[in-house]
């Protein structure tokens, strides 16, 4: 479905809402300088007629404000999404992958990520986050194929991760989020913690016994989005650990049924109506982010150092 942006978006790179629980600084600052201009420094380095200076500029770019930016937490999430992909998605021949398959795949995957390094004390615990996560991956899976399994058992033929991107009530931007299965559901990993007071060095993941708390509502608001877009299918919550998961669906749980991912969407058109209005009374980026504050001790600006550093000069701090 194509949608005509508004100038007062388009002159701002801003084309589309998505979650509105990640902080509205984080956003407009994400969409409207740092995708601009990583993208435009691979449109550079693509270019066979690019002069060195050029495409050095290019790279320099990508790695201040790309490198670093993932952890082993994240990849290890990512890894397990491949392996139950590939286990129960069928192909284009309708073919998967046997479970001892698709682990060794996923571990594959998992062992080629290269931990943070911007400093020693990052480095070391983000490397011993890679190997206990490793450790752990197989188990994930299972837990994770099973979750899946349950979650999706009425279903003829398992769909994997789609992009759903339309209008919510009131907005003149499209709401564009991803499902990972079924058009309705999500999957989350829970992974073992570093911990100075447990013997082993490690606290064991513990899966949420509810959807109320801060982190797992940012997961109500996300799938809330799917309700949206997909004809009110009912949604769910699947999250996994190595040692067992837990479904949330609209028989479990208050915060997926109907009543209340209505009240959830109201309030995520409302939250994008203003940030339309604050992209249209901006005329350039700089205005733009004149209009928003950062909180910079809010766990969403947790990123290197190089990547800080330049948001901070966007926002005129530390200067």
């Amino acid at each position: 479905m194509l949608f005509d942006t508004p100038d007062w978006a388009a002159r701002h790179n801003y084309f589309h809402h998505s979650n509105p629980r990640r902080p509205r600084a984080k956003q407009i600052y994400e969409k409207t300088h740092v995708r601009p201009k990583i993208n435009a420094a691979w449109k550079t380095l693509k270019n066979p007629e690019a002069n060195k200076n050029d495409k050095d500029y290019a790279r320099g770019v990508i790695a201040r404000l790309s490198d670093n930016r993932s952890n082993a937490a994240m990849e290890a999430g990512t890894a397990v999404q491949l392996a139950t992909d590939l286990h129960l998605v069928p192909d284009e021949f309708d073919q998967t992958l046997s479970l001892a398959e698709a682990i060794e795949t996923a571990t594959r995957s998992l062992k080629q990520y290269t931990p943070q390094d911007y400093n020693d004390t990052v480095r070391e615990n983000d490397t011993a986050r890679q190997e206990k996560y490793l450790e752990e991956l197989p188990d994930v899976i299972e837990n994770a194929v099973v979750g899946l399994r349950e979650a999706m058992h009425l279903e003829n033929r398992i769909l994997g991760e789609i992009d759903l991107i339309d209008t919510l009530p009131g907005n003149a931007l499209p709401h564009f989020t991803k499902p990972d299965y079924a058009r309705c559901g999500d999957l989350k990993t829970k992974w073992s913690r570093l911990s100075s007071r447990a013997k082993s060095g490690w606290q064991s993941a513990s899966l949420p016994r509810t959807l109320t708390g801060m982190f797992d509502m940012n997961n109500v608001y996300q799938v809330a989005g799917f309700w949206a877009l997909n004809g009110h299918r009912p949604p769910w919550l699947l999250y996994a650990s190595s040692s067992d998961y837990r479904l949330f669906d609209q028989n479990n749980t208050p915060e997926l049924r109907d009543d209340y991912l209505h009240d959830v969407v109201a309030d995520m058109a409302l939250q994008h109506k203003t940030t339309e209005n604050i992209l249209r009374a901006a005329e350039t980026k700089e205005e733009l982010l004149g209009l928003v504050a950062p909180d910079w001790t809010a766990i969403h600006w947790n990123e290197p150092p190089t990547y800080l550093d330049e948001a901070k000069k966007m926002w005129g701090v530390n200067q």
